[in-house]
């Protein structure tokens, strides 16, 4: 059958008022129709950034005054609707307290791009601070129509204007009884549209400040509804029976026994579909049901770590001088290895890592004749919709996805397989069904970040400058590495995968330099995890230039300045930074050591740390702590929040370093829960300086991924000053140091 695309066009007003945006309130909106898909293509996340016409939807001004702002991103720790509220708040002349900011539902906004990547505020920063100004200036215009006046006459205040006579108009008594949308034609040309969050920082009033989360009080006191959170009358609870290995097969089932068993509802066995689910009036019965379903697989591969590491072995593919992709090229290697004084080679190792988001997945659904409502936490719930919509085979406009803060993403919660799984046994039962994860089903179900295993053979000339850098890389496609079968090769042939490259070029001068990358594609399931590939990466290229420097003899942060791209001005001040704050240089005593290293996330935000850590012989332990980061992410729209940011991914970094690692036997993952996969705990974590740098006219870069891929280098490099011993595998453990060296 052939697929077809079918699409109709509907009014942004037909669309405001069927979401209720414009019950007694004004409204800027543009009129040019947008598109309603109908579920006939595949389902894909929602890629497309906002343009600045988005941000209309976004914003209103209610009849009491207050503002209404559906926050386009989804909540989980980052607190991008925190920054976005203090651009509106920047825009409208308002406080905190005027703003009522929401976590939309699918049918209170059009669709926006999925929270991933950095890009919250980065992206949106321009379209909310945009929209604000358009409705500060509508709401201008109506006064200046309500009082006589021009709209020259009409100054700024505090939640409205102030009038040539010293008397003020509130947003309040603008607003009329019934609904106003302000048209296209009442939009101000750009060259006309005062943005004061554009305005130098010393005139900002709210962009700077450390104003708290909105959501603070109810998260601290148990008061914030997560998605597990969330019950209807009549709400039956469902489970469903997870593969016994990556790529295993349904063959058949029998649910006879599950059936017999006292509150279960029903048993749920699509063989086409590869499910098998079960309903039941209590959620304690339903891992007894599921133990007694009598279920048949066949098994794909029962593959283990070593042939996992087999085909992520970078010395394998040199041996053969065979790699997909030359991302980068200069020069001529064979004149640098000769013209070097020192020279280092040597493999770097990350293993694979499972997000361990605090919140297991949770999705409620009830499917109905005429609706079908969602509630989860995802980061992209328009993506979510479409999946429910194809599963159950309806417009996609049918179904409302009310989201939820999630307890943790990372990149793993694109996708809510609960939701998808309730969705069915909703539609099969015509019951309310909630589907939850255990840690157990997180830790096997969900992707993965993959292992990297990179090759780098590189020189210093005598006068302490790169000679020559050769770096080799393999691992698999992140961004694509859902992609089926050969599909997905092909598309690693055509292009390398942005997500698994990303910060593979270093920010030094390397005339003569090649770096070369193959993505192989191994039973195990790969997407977003947070940062990237640009950890893995940061930790090879900066372990690489500490040992450079050591054999150089030069002193590791002059060496990274002396060999930085001309362009790398900003990364230089962060050095140089996160040198004063650390004291840099100072005499070590026994058993400790001090390790640095930088990066550019995403080529834009540069960010340097230094590690300090100890090693206790004692306990057998490497303790990390304390680390100092100075960032440069330009406009900070709320200091707090990126400093917490910073502490997040730092914390992230020494956990991933110290701790963390996914390995698999018999197709499946060996971990299944925290006392297997330890993220470091509160005890051991260091304490943490952080500086912001934020040179004046520079625009906000990326926060929530930025300061993690400098970290495990850093650590590495420190470990080398204690002990003398060189980390190139992950993660970093005593016994391995002292194995080594006696």
């Amino acid at each position: 059958m052939e697929a077809t695309t079918k699409m109709k066009s509907i009014s942004r007003r037909r669309f405001l008022k069927k979401t209720g945006w414009v019950a007694a309130g004004i409204t800027v909106a543009s009129f040019g129709a947008f598109p309603v898909v109908r579920d006939k293509i595949p389902a894909l996340p929602t890629f497309d950034a906002p343009s600045e016409k988005d941000g209309l939807t976004w914003i209103q001004i209610l009849a009491d005054g207050r503002v209404r702002f559906y926050c386009p991103r989804m909540e989980m720790g980052q607190g991008a609707a925190l920054g976005l509220t203090q651009v509106v708040a920047e825009e409208l002349n308002i406080k905190q307290a005027d703003i009522d900011c929401i976590l939309p539902d699918t049918d209170h906004t059009p669709p926006f791009q999925m929270t991933v990547g950095s890009q919250s505020i980065v992206n949106f920063f321009d379209p909310v601070s945009w929209a604000a100004a358009q409705l500060r200036e509508a709401l201008r215009a109506v006064a200046a129509e309500k009082t006589g006046l021009s709209t020259e006459q009409i100054l700024d205040g505090r939640s409205g204007f102030k009038l040539p006579d010293g008397t003020t108009i509130g947003y309040a008594a603008l607003v009329p009884a019934t609904d106003v949308i302000i048209t296209d034609n009442r939009l101000i040309e750009n060259d006309n549209l005062k943005r004061y969050a554009l305005l130098p920082t010393t005139k900002h009033q709210t962009i700077g400040q450390n104003w708290l989360h909105h959501d603070l009080t109810a998260i601290v006191t148990g008061r914030m509804a997560y998605a597990r959170d969330i019950s209807l009358p009549d709400m039956a609870f469902g489970a469903v029976v997870q593969p016994p290995s990556f790529g295993a097969q349904l063959v058949a089932a029998n649910s006879a026994r599950a059936l017999e068993l006292p509150g279960v509802l029903g048993v749920e066995i699509d063989e086409a579909a590869g499910f098998v689910g079960v309903v039941a009036s209590t959620p304690f019965i339903l891992s007894e049901a599921l133990d007694v379903l009598d279920v048949e697989w066949q098994i794909e591969s029962d593959f283990g770590q070593e042939q996992i590491d087999t085909l992520l072995d970078v010395e394998r593919l040199r041996a053969d001088d065979n790699f997909t992709h030359t991302l980068d090229q200069s020069g001529d290697l064979e004149i640098g290895q000769q013209s070097a004084r020192h020279r280092s080679s040597g493999r770097y190792d990350t293993p694979f890592a499972a997000h361990a988001a605090m919140e297991p997945r949770s999705g409620l659904v009830w499917v109905r004749a005429d609706k079908v409502e969602v509630w989860c936490g995802t980061q992209d719930p328009f993506f979510v919709q479409k999946r429910v919509a194809k599963i159950l085979d309806r417009k996609v406009e049918d179904v409302v996805v009310h989201t939820h803060r999630i307890g943790g993403g990372f990149g793993g919660r694109v996708m809510c397989q609960a939701s998808e799984a309730a969705a069915r046994l909703s539609a099969k039962f015509n019951l309310p069904v909630r589907v939850q994860w255990d840690r157990a089903a997180e830790f096997q179900n969900n992707y993965f970040q993959p292992g990297f295993s990179h090759f780098i053979d590189a020189g210093v000339s005598q006068d302490g400058f790169i000679t020559h850098w050769d770096h080799d890389v393999v691992s698999s496609s992140i961004l694509t590495g859902l992609a089926p079968g050969l599909i997905g090769k092909a598309i690693d042939l055509a292009t390398p995968d942005q997500g698994t490259t990303r910060g593979i070029r270093a920010p030094y001068e390397m005339t003569n330099r090649r770096t070369r990358h193959s993505a192989i594609r191994t039973p195990v399931p790969i997407n977003a995890w947070r940062g990237l590939g640009s950890a893995p990466n940061a930790f090879a290229i900066e372990s690489m230039m500490d040992e450079l420097a050591f054999k150089s003899g030069i002193d590791p942060l002059q060496f990274r300045l002396k060999n930085l791209l001309a362009n790398r001005a900003r990364l230089a001040k962060v050095l140089r930074k996160v040198g004063d704050m650390s004291n840099w240089g100072q005499v070590a005593i026994p058993d400790t050591g001090r390790g640095l290293a930088c990066a550019v996330y995403k080529e834009e935000t540069a960010v340097a740390v230094v590690a300090d850590l100890t090693i206790d012989h004692a306990a057998k332990t490497i303790k990390v702590t304390k680390v100092c980061c100075a960032q440069d992410c330009g406009l900070v729209l709320n200091p707090h929040q990126v400093e917490s940011q910073i502490m997040g991914n730092i914390t992230w970094g020494c956990s991933m370093t110290l701790n963390e690692q996914i390995t698999f036997a018999q197709g499946r993952v060996e971990q299944n829960n925290f006392h297997l996969y330890e993220p470091l705990r509160h005890g051991s974590s260091p304490e943490v300086n952080v500086a912001l740098l934020s040179p004046p006219g520079t625009p906000p870069a990326p926060v929530g991924e930025s300061a993690l891929p400098p970290v495990p280098a850093a650590i590495a490099n420190a470990v080398f000053a204690a002990t003398g011993y060189r980390c190139r595998s992950l993660p970093i453990t005593y016994e391995d140091i002292f194995a080594e060296t006696g």
